[in-house]
Parts: C-alpha cells; sequence; structure tokens
C-alpha cells in the first residue's frame, strides 16, 4: 500500500490539486517547489512514490529521478509532462520511471495511475520475498511447496548413505538436478560425477562405453580405453535413462553391482571399482519389468532408495518460485533487466498443467525475456498453447474412459499402435510422442508382435 507520497511541480496550481486529490484518496501527501527542494526532501526520508513535473527550475524531474534510482533502483516515480515534451516522458521512462502523466489530467486518471502503482508496489514485495526464498536454496533446487522442501530435507540423509539411488518422474522435472545435488552433498562430492545417456548410445558399444576396452577388443580398438564405471571410481555414476539398457547388458551390470569389480573388454583382470550409482527414468519402471525388459533382481538393486519426483502440475506452490527463478537466471545470461510477473500473468502460470514440467517453464520464461521489451510481463506475453492444451485433456479424459477395465499392456499396445497409424508409421516421430526413445518403441513392438 502506498502511503507516502512527495508531489514535485514548480507550478502552485498542478502542485496543490496533487495534495488536494491524493489526500482524498487516503494518502499522506508532501510538496517540494523544484527538484532541488525535493531531493534535499529525498536525501532525509523515504516515499512510498514520487510524482515529479519533468520540467522545473534549478534541478529537473530527470535529476530527481535519477537521484532517488540511485538512492534505491525499486522506487517508485511517475513523472508529468505537457503533451508537447512527451519525448521527455518516455526519456523518463527508459530511465525507470514507473509512469508518466500528460498534462492536463483528471482526478480519475490520477487514481488510475495510482492504483496500477500499488499494483507494481504489491509485485515488487512479492519479488523481493521470492528472491529471498530463493536465495536460501542452492543447486537450482527451488522447494516452495511442503513436498519438494520434504524432499530437499530427505536428501541431506540420502547424500550421507552408500546406498543405491532410484529417480523417477515425467521429462523435464529435475531427476539430473536431484541427482546432482546427492552427489555434491555427499561424502564423494570432490570426486568425479559420471553421466551415462544410455538412450544416446548405440547398443552394441554400450559394454565398451561401460566398462571400457583393450587395445585390440575389436575391430577400431586402436588403444585401451577407460570405461565409465572405472572413470567414476571412488565417486557416483549417473544412468540415464536406465530402462534403455539392453536386457543382455543388465546380467553384467547387476554382477558389478553385486561384486564391485569388472573387468575391460577384451581382458580377463577383474578392476575393483568403489561407485556409488544414481538411476534415473520417465518410464514405468514396473512396466518394463512385467514386458521382460528389464530385469526385477536388477531393478532391486538399483532401487534401494527409491525418489519420485512428482510432475510440476501437482505442486502448484513451486510454479511462481522457478518463474521467479528463471526470470533472475535468464535476465543476467541475456543482460537484461530483471522482470517482474504480473497478478494476470502469475494466474496463467498457475493454471497451466505443464506436461514438459519446469523445462517448460524454463523455456516458455527465457523466451519471453528475449521478446519482450517490457518491464512487467502480462498475461499476452506467456506464449503458452492453452487451446491445444484443453484439445488434450478432452481427447484423454475420452481416452481413459474407453480404457477402463483393460489390462496396462493392452492399453499401452493400444496407444502405440493408434500413434503409429497417425504419425504414418514413422517410428521416430511416433517415439518422440510416446515420450520414449526409437529404441524403446522397437522393443515394445517385438514384445506385442506388431509388424508395421
Amino acid at each position: 500500500m502506498i502511503n507516502k507520497i512527495l508531489v514535485v511541480d514548480d507550478e502552485p496550481l498542478i502542485r496543490n490539486f496533487l495534495k488536494e486529490a491524493l489526500t482524498r484518496l487516503n494518502k499522506q501527501v508532501f510538496t517540494a517547489q523544484n527538484g532541488f527542494d525535493a531531493i534535499k526532501k529525498i536525501e532525509n526520508q523515504n516515499f512510498d512514490l514520487i510524482i515529479t513535473d519533468i520540467k522545473m527550475p534549478k534541478k529537473s524531474g530527470i535529476d530527481v529521478l535519477k537521484f532517488v534510482k540511485q538512492k534505491n533502483k525499486n522506487a517508485m516515480v511517475i513523472v508529468i509532462s505537457a503533451f508537447a515534451k512527451i519525448n521527455l516522458a518516455i526519456e523518463a521512462l527508459n530511465l525507470g520511471a514507473l509512469n508518466y502523466l500528460v498534462k492536463p489530467f483528471s482526478f480519475d486518471t490520477l487514481k488510475a495511475i495510482i492504483n496500477k502503482a500499488e499494483e507494481h508496489q504489491d509485485l515488487i514485495s512479492e519479488n523481493l520475498s521470492l528472491k529471498k526464498e530463493i536465495s536460501d536454496c542452492s543447486f537450482d533446487i527451488i522447494a516452495k511447496s511442503f513436498y519438494m522442501q520434504n524432499l530437499v530435507n530427505s536428501i541431506e540423509k540420502i547424500a550421507l548413505s552408500k546406498s543405491s539411488v532410484f529417480i523417477s518422474g515425467e521429462s523435464g522435472v529435475g531427476k539430473e538436478i536431484i541427482a546432482k545435488l546427492i552427489h555434491q552433498r555427499s561424502l564423494r562430492a570432490k570426486n568425479p560425477f559420471i553421466k551415462v545417456n544410455l538412450a544416446a548410445i548405440s547398443p552394441t558399444l554400450l559394454e565398451s562405453e561401460f566398462f571400457g576396452h583393450e587395445k585390440g577388443a575389436f575391430t577400431g580398438a586402436d588403444f585401451q580405453k577407460k570405461g565409465r564405471f572405472e572413470l567414476a571410481s571412488k565417486g557416483t555414476l549417473l544412468l540415464d535413462e536406465i530402462t534403455e539398457i539392453p536386457i543382455n547388458l543388465q546380467a553384467k551390470l547387476l554382477r558389478v553391482l553385486q561384486e564391485k569389480e569388472f573387468e575391460r573388454v577384451g581382458s580377463s583382470t577383474p578392476i575393483k571399482v568403489d561407485i556409488r550409482v544414481i538411476s534415473i527414468t520417465n518410464q514405468d519402471i514396473e512396466i518394463a519389468i512385467k514386458n521382460k525388459i528389464f530385469r526385477e533382481d536388477l531393478f532391486y538393486r538399483l532401487n534401494v532408495i527409491p525418489i519420485k519426483i512428482l510432475p510440476l502440475r501437482e505442486r502448484k506452490e513451486d510454479i511462481l518460485a522457478l518463474a521467479h527463478y528463471f526470470l533472475m537466471k535468464f535476465s543476467k545470461e541475456n543482460n537484461k533487466p530483471i522482470k517482474i510477473l504480473s497478478k494476470k500473468a502469475q494466474k496463467k502460470l498457475l493454471n497451466y498443467p505443464w506436461p514438459g514440467n519446469a523445462r517448460e517453464l524454463a523455456n516458455m520464461i527465457e523466451r519471453t525475456i528475449v521478446m519482450e521489451k517490457s518491464k512487467i510481463i502480462e498475461e499476452n506475453h506467456l506464449l503458452l498453447d492453452t487451446s491445444s492444451n484443453k484439445k488434450n485433456l478432452t481427447d484423454q479424459t475420452t481416452i481413459e474412459e474407453g480404457y477402463i477395465g483393460k489390462k496396462i499392456s493392452d492399453v499401452e499396445k493400444i496407444l502405440i499402435l493408434k500413434t503409429l497409424e497417425n504419425q504414418k508409421f514413422n517410428r521416430s516421430k511416433a517415439a518422440k510422442i510416446l515420450g520414449i526413445s526409437t529404441r524403446t518403441l522397437r522393443n515394445k513392438l517385438n514384445i506385442y508382435n506388431i509388424k508395421k
């Protein structure tokens, strides 16, 4: 709430009108006859809002604005300008003025301007509050919701153990960030954190990537190579998209986890290894086990400490905190002033279901920072496909009703077939829509005996 206002104008008529009008709005009003007197008052006390004419003797309104912003960059200043001097008002806006009034103006116009200033003040206060909360967080973990706060607290205990961790959740929820936090908080923090993206490596090369190879072990092995297990010694090995590991390699991985030793490809000499394994997936591991594409005994070995990260739509308290974090992060990266979300923009973010989770939110915020010049991000600045989202929700409801009473495997088979048909049997496009790799899709086609 704006209570204390300084009015600066060399014209007594304008100065008195503003004092009377603002007093009617229950504001405490102070006045100054010129910019010089205004600066002296500002030096000795703080004001919630300063309304200043631009053209004045001794010190101009621009001088007052510059002085105020040096003292407090969040100070709110509204400038007054004649229509012929509108270019000066624009200059003032570029220097950080909140808004401007063009002479002559009515009481209703003044009231509307004050209401906007109070809304801006609320946004600034909320902005500072979120900034303080975020400054207490580390490693890009924003924990506003009770669920995420509990998760971060439990990570402190998990990190100090030696047990394997299995992190699951939808794409974009931050599984890898949680894995890195566990490593950084553990006794292994000074040792390597090695990541293996199982979906990105050819199945024929995966064993060599895992365990390394000796020179001459196979065609093209021109030198000895250490594998990821060896490189991660005394540190942490992250197995990303764990359900993508070929079934024939799963037995070897299980043996390494049990015996804590392995051999390079082309060698019979065992190499002892001391690592902590963290596995992450966005797939339903139970379905993978049921469909015989993932070993149940391997899952039990990896799943000593399970962590399930909820999607963003189920922890709405984190949405605005994350949005503010991304506003600060991407503004700094793009050398832009930090923007503020309007109330309507905040509401739009909260009402959107975020199918891409925090990653989608980050991309949208970065795009908005780059493309929009306004200091305040409004609802129409946020490019979200809400119409498509509503259609997807309607389609999903219809699909769910048609699937009631069917086995999960039957539902999955139908979904794969429908998606393939929709994409004219282009496996790469279908896999992308289904949220799985092309290799996983190929495995499922074999399981369900789909010959397309």
